[in-house]
């Protein structure tokens, strides 16, 4: 009777063995690496050409009009990311809350890839507007700055919070102590207003951090506002929401922002 050689057998089985672990590891690993990058928005708050660093101070636009902020956030949902060859990526449930303090924002994780524009709206959409749930404690929803009532129920959410002072003399020349305050609270689901940023090219790499540099330029509200009209000044409620002077804010939101190269 032909011997079987024990010694051989068991090294043929704990080789065959540990071939078929190592290729189990193998793919357990290349399963574990993401190809998702990490986009960062870098928002930088402007008004015409001056950098507002901080509130209540002063600075002189282009025609010598001066003007100075005390607030200045907004809400940024529905962002969008649209690759080279048009089709559309959901950055699904980011909310962001930019405020003058900061301008770092990470807006997620995205697909690899190379990116031509970015869309995005500047409020909350008719469902999130509405969201009982979104008030905890630190929430970035639970800002009373941000409700138009006592409570974001009363009257759901402000969109955009822009308040200061601003010469609003004709021809831009009065005095300093001559501004007057403004302040303008634009919301309710009619003014929920889309940003289409065309060509913005970008490429999210794996395992990578992307930023993306806009300017948010606040004097751009202003376009077609008679500024010497006080009525023009205020909007503070839902009522005023409706307004013709609301709608051409409204319609003024997507000029703010402008790419940063």
């Amino acid at each position: 009777m032909k011997k079987i050689n024990t010694y051989n057998l068991l090294s043929v089985i704990l080789i065959t063995v540990t071939a078929l672990t190592l290729t189990g590891c193998k793919h357990d690993l290349q399963s574990d690496i993401s190809s998702d990058g990490n986009l960062i928005f870098h928002l930088h708050t402007m008004v015409d050409t001056n950098t507002v660093f901080q509130y209540d101070s002063v600075y002189v636009m282009q025609g010598h009009r001066k003007i100075s902020l005390s607030l200045a956030q907004m809400y940024i949902s529905d962002i969008q990311l649209i690759r080279q060859d048009g089709s559309v990526y959901n950055m699904a449930g980011t909310v962001l809350l930019k405020t003058l303090e900061n301008e770092i924002y990470q807006v997620g994780n995205a697909p690899n890839g190379d990116y031509r524009a970015i869309r995005f709206s500047v409020g909350l959409d008719p469902v999130e507007n509405i969201k009982t749930s979104l008030l905890n404690s630190d929430s970035l929803f639970n800002k009373p700055l941000m409700w138009f009532g006592e409570t974001a129920q009363t009257h759901r959410y402000v969109f955009l919070n822009l308040m200061g002072k601003i010469d609003t003399t004709t021809n831009g020349v009065g005095k300093l102590a001559d501004m007057k305050p403004f302040s303008y609270q634009i919301g309710t689901n009619a003014n929920y207003k889309q940003v289409v940023m065309n060509n913005v090219s970008f490429t999210i790499q794996p395992g990578q951090s992307q930023y993306v540099h806009f300017i948010i330029d606040y004097n751009m509200l202003f376009m077609g506002v008679q500024l010497n009209n006080p009525n023009n000044l205020f909007i503070n409620s839902t009522t005023d929401n409706s307004t013709a002077l609301a709608k051409n804010i409204c319609n003024n939101i997507p000029m703010m922002f402008i790419l940063d190269n």
